[in-house]
C-alpha cells in the first residue's frame, strides 16, 4: 500500500535525520571497508571475487570449466570500469 502523502513533514523530517546520519557514518563504514579488504589473503579475495561475480555468468551445458571463458569477458569488462 502506498501512502497518500508520502513526503509529509515527519517524512521530510525522518529523510533529513537519515541522511544527516548517514553523511556521518557512511565515510566511517567505507574507512572500515577499506581496512578490511586490505586483510584479506590472496585465497579470501579469490574467494570473494567468485562469490561476486559468479552469478554474472551465463550458465549453459559443459562442465565446471566452461564458464571460465565468460567469467574472463565479465572480468575483463569490469577492469575497463576501474
Amino acid at each position: 500500500m502506498i501512502p497518500e502523502r508520502p513526503f509529509d513533514a515527519g517524512a521530510r523530517a525522518q529523510t533529513a535525520e537519515w541522511l544527516k546520519n548517514w553523511a556521518r557514518v557512511g565515510p566511517l563504514l567505507e574507512s572500515r571497508r577499506v581496512v578490511e579488504l586490505r586483510q584479506l589473503t590472496s585465497a579470501e579475495a579469490a574467494r570473494v571475487a567468485v562469490e561476486l561475480l559468479w552469478p554474472m555468468v551465463p550458465r549453459g551445458p559443459g562442465d565446471d570449466g566452461a564458464g571460465l571463458g565468460p567469467m574472463h569477458d565479465v572480468l575483463r569488462r569490469l577492469a575497463g570500469r576501474a
